[in-house]
Parts: structure tokens; sequence; C-alpha cells
């Protein structure tokens, strides 16, 4: 377990397990739900920030699963203010996670939960840079320091909303990636911000533009047909060069519902398609 690295720490962390457990309301996770799962809260440097991370992994064969979160709360009062505080109320990712057996580490965003101390945070880095360069080579940091102990047999990014860009920003970075899995993600940012008339997102990587994923790498991406949050569409640009069996489409689910409730029939799902990859892979 990587270990943390400035004074303080323990009374931030409780105030993330605070946080998490005034939360609970449309399956959102608390902090005890994680450790009973067999996940440990720690807080751990990245590249140019900190991050929380919930782990629990070994340094056996079998695939690490890596969960990143979706964008929370950047804005209050209908985008026309800055939040101060980007941590969401509902942690669908950590709720996945949670839910997930074998070995995880969900890997909080910049400036998240107990991060939001950290000196190098401004409310860019959860807005207008929520996916900029330095914020991915973070969080693919943590992925790689912890791969140095856990990772031999490949990991798995999975990530939700915002997270989901993330997921597949990350993944070349990450060395070991052999999978990446989205739920309803907005891949297409400069799509989503039309849409929805929000201003650009100068300084962040858009995955709908950069090169496509090297070829040992499998994408798996589920969208919600009801949600209008990030409509199906919206990633068209960048779903049209993922094979067709490899977009899964949900009549019933939106942006929220119904990632959580499903995920313990959807997980077995997910497994047995990224599974040739995994064994294949030469982590």
């Amino acid at each position: 377990m990587l270990r943390l690295r400035f004074a303080g720490a323990r009374r931030t962390l409780a105030a993330a397990a605070l946080l998490l457990l005034g939360a609970c309301r449309h399956m959102a996770p608390s902090a005890e739900e994680a450790l009973r799962s067999g996940l440990k809260m720690d807080l751990v440097q990245g590249g140019a920030y900190k991050h929380v991370i919930f782990a629990n992994a070994s340094s056996t064969a079998t695939p690490l699963y890596v969960f990143i979160e979706g964008d929370g709360l950047p804005w209050r009062s209908q985008g026309t203010r800055v939040s101060s505080d980007p941590t969401p109320h509902n942690a669908l990712a950590l709720a996945l996670a949670i839910r997930t057996p074998g070995s995880r580490l969900y890997v909080g965003r910049p400036c998240y939960f107990a991060a939001i101390d950290d000196r190098a945070c401004s409310p860019r880095v959860w807005t207008s840079e929520r996916f900029s360069p330095a914020v991915v080579a973070s969080m693919a940091a943590v992925v790689n320091r912890f791969c140095a102990e856990s990772c031999r047999g490949g990991v798995v990014l999975i990530g939700y909303s915002g997270g989901g860009a993330l997921a597949v920003l990350m993944a070349p970075l990450v060395p070991s990636t052999v999978a990446v899995v989205t739920l309803a993600a907005d891949l297409d940012i400069e799509a989503w911000a039309r849409r929805h008339d929000y201003s650009a997102l100068e300084g962040s990587l858009n995955p709908a533009t950069r090169p496509p994923l090297p070829s040992r790498i499998r994408e798996l991406h589920l969208v919600g047909d009801r949600d209008t949050v990030v409509p199906p569409e919206l990633s068209r640009r960048y779903l049209d060069r993922v094979k067709t069996d490899y977009v899964w489409h949900f009549a019933t689910f939106d942006h929220v519902c119904c990632w959580a409730q499903q995920w313990p029939e959807l997980f077995p799902r997910i497994e047995a398609a990224v599974g040739r990859t995994i064994v294949d892979s030469p982590y």
C-alpha cells in the first residue's frame, strides 16, 4: 500500500469518511461499507496532485480493476458559480468498486474528498482543466506506482461519466492496461459542452480527438439510452471507431440509474467480455 505523505493526513481522511457517511442516498456508498468490503482508504501523491484512494489488491496474477469517478459537483447554481468542493454526493464509481470481487483500486480525482486541501488545487482543476494533461498524468502515476506491487494480472480501467473520459485518456500512460470500460461516459467533451451550452473545457484533452488506443487494449462502452446528461449520440465521434459488439446499449438506463443497482449482474458480463484480453496479456 502506498503511504501517506504529509502531516495531518489522518484528520483529512477522517473528514473524507464523514463526508461519505453523510452521502447515503441513491445507493451512495459509505466509508463503513467500503471498509467492510475489504477496501482501505489512503491519501497518496500522484504526479502534480494528491489523491484519495480506496484499495484492496494483491500481487496475484488476477486483474486489478481500477475505478474512476464522475465529475461530481464542479459547479453550483446551474453552472453559474464554481463549487468550493467538487466531491460527489453520490460516489457511484466507489459504489461499483465496493460491489466488485477481487483486486480493486478506486482512484479519487484531484481535489476530491480530502484531497481538496492539496495546495496544488484550484477551481480550474475541477472545471475547465478537469481532463488536462496534468490531471491525467497524476492519476496514471497513482496506478503505475500501485502496479509496481500489484498488477501482474494487468489493469482494467473502469470509468463512470467524466471518469470514463479519464479512463480512455489514462490508458496509454498505464502500460499494464489491458482493457478500458466506460459507463455513461462523455467521450466527446466538445459535443457535450455544445449540447448543454456550457463553456468549452479549455485546457482539457478530448478523447474523441486523441489517437485511437493501442490495439492491445480492449474497449467496452456501456451507454444508457435514457441518458439526458450524456445522450449516446454525443459520443458518436468516438464510438464510431469501436467495434459495435463492444458498445452495449441499455434501454432503461439513464445517467445514474441503474448502474450500481445492476452491477452484480453487469460485472460478470464485463469480466467475460474482457477476459480474453486479460488471459493474453503479457503483464
